[in-house]
């Protein structure tokens, strides 16, 4: 599975427990992962979280989630993709798991690196509107965005 393969696979996903889960594995069976792949495979994991009624397995997913997060933006600091989805996942992650301490190192690699990166018009105008409606981003940081 490419990169361009696993968004399109996560996007469509959402949601969808049975789905996330057969993505999820996939990941993981991926030998020497990109960072990127990892960053997805994270984001798997975080979000079959939602799906457990045990918060002990909430919670563990949660932690291995932004592991393999750390993980990924050891191996590629830079990447708009990996930070987009980290920010994503800390937006939603609830605020006493206290998770959510890179947002302003997340949204300053993306104002900074959104428009050297390789998206598609669609994905673009995704990213742009997950962002807008986030409600994390002053108007001046919006319009650097597009």
């Amino acid at each position: 599975m490419n990169e361009k393969e696993a968004r399109k696979k996560y996007f469509e996903a959402i949601g969808n427990e049975r789905k996330i889960e057969r993505l999820l594995k996939q990941l993981q069976e991926i030998e020497n992962p990109s960072a990127l792949l990892l960053a997805y495979c994270a984001a798997c994991e975080s979000m079959m979280a939602q799906f457990s009624w045990n918060p002990y397995t909430k919670l563990a997913q949660v932690n291995k989630s932004f592991d393999l997060f750390k993980e990924a933006i050891k191996e590629d600091s830079q990447n708009t993709e990996i930070r987009f989805l980290r920010f994503s996942v800390q937006h939603n992650v609830p605020d006493f798991l206290r998770k959510n301490r890179e947002f302003e190192e997340d949204k300053t690699v993306l104002v900074e690196n959104f428009d050297k990166a390789d998206f598609d018009t669609e994905f673009r105008t995704f990213l742009i509107g997950y962002l807008k409606d986030s409600g994390r981003f002053e108007k001046s940081e919006l319009e650097v965005l597009g």
